[in-house]
């Protein structure tokens, strides 16, 4: 039985993964899946909010489980599970990237989406008035995030969102081959993702090599294809 960490993506929380860890759990392994600092129900006010907040969080749950982790990181989240690898790839199973940001070492999340200048994300994105945090379109987030999944669903996701803190996206991650570069890394592509296309997503695997998973579906495959997302969760613990 395996140990997963859940990390989710922009303005979300750890309620994103609420199809897949009942499955998990249901086999027998053990899920954590936190709400990164000023977002879900956690109470910091985002606009505070830097990379190191979230690593330093992450990291304190780390340090009290027992056995190495495979760490998963949805969209956004996928830098902060990379500048987590760096400080505790000692305490890591495996990276697993979902439709994630994958920046090199001194890249930032920013540098990634700045690559397809004209998509939707970019598009729908509202900074707010201080800079400090952004937000997306409401009319846009259907498509952007939740085109396959379903009104019930994605009604209930759009209701939780909140402000996400700019500074995840602009700080630049620091990586190194011998700590980061160490722990073993996948990457589960979504080919009709409208927020992270596949072009960007199979362009950052190639600055980065992982080993790729394909799954047909869009942004949010924890609601649209729990059940396969779970599988291919498990078959990667396995390995």
């Amino acid at each position: 039985m395996a140990t997963f960490m859940l990390v989710h993506g922009a303005c979300t929380g750890g309620w994103c993964w609420e199809k897949v860890v009942p499955l998990l759990e249901a086999n027998g392994h053990k899920v954590c899946a936190p709400d990164l600092p000023g977002l879900g129900k956690d109470p910091t006010p985002p606009a505070n909010v830097t990379l190191a907040d979230n690593v330093e969080k992450l990291s304190r749950l780390l340090d009290k489980m027992e056995e190495q982790v495979v760490l998963v990181g949805h969209s956004l989240g996928g830098v902060t599970i990379s500048q987590l690898a760096e400080a505790r790839r000692r305490k890591l199973k495996a990276l697993v990237y979902i439709c994630a940001l994958l920046p090199p070492s001194g890249s930032c999340g920013r540098d990634m989406t700045s690559m397809e200048p004209d998509t939707m994300f970019r598009l729908a994105r509202q900074v707010s008035p201080d800079g400090a945090t952004y937000t997306f379109a409401r009319d846009k987030l259907p498509s952007l995030f939740y085109a396959d999944v379903s009104p019930e669903d994605r009604y209930r996701a759009m209701e939780r969102l909140r402000p996400q803190p700019l500074a995840i996206s602009t700080t630049p991650v620091t990586l190194t081959e011998e700590r980061f570069g160490s722990v073993p890394r996948w990457y589960i592509e979504c080919t009709h993702d409208h927020a992270i296309r596949i072009n960007l997503q199979r362009t950052m695997v190639k600055t980065t090599p992982c080993k790729v998973i394909t799954m047909e579906c869009g942004h949010s495959p924890f609601f649209s294809n729990p059940e396969e997302l779970a599988e291919h969760l498990e078959a990667i613990a396995r390995s």
